[in-house]
């Protein structure tokens, strides 16, 4: 799996801070985007099967929702 960096650093140390960190590190910053990353990869691959199974290409919200359960 290629790790794409599209969710921005300093957005994610914004999110921890408005969550209440007062200080984020870079380190846990990067760890927080990989986590993200990985459960959004596993989220659209489970969202891509059940529109295939359904017989669509195009996955729809409703898919995503089924792949979060």
């Amino acid at each position: 799996m290629k790790e794409i960096n599209f969710i921005p650093i300093s957005a994610l140390e914004k999110l921890m801070k408005d969550k209440g960190a007062e200080r984020v590190s870079e380190d846990a910053a990067v760890e927080l985007r990989k986590i993200l990353f990985n459960y959004l990869y596993e989220l659209s691959l489970k969202a891509s099967k059940i529109s295939t199974h359904s017989g669509r290409k195009t996955i729809s919200s409703a898919d995503l929702l089924i792949a979060k359960e």
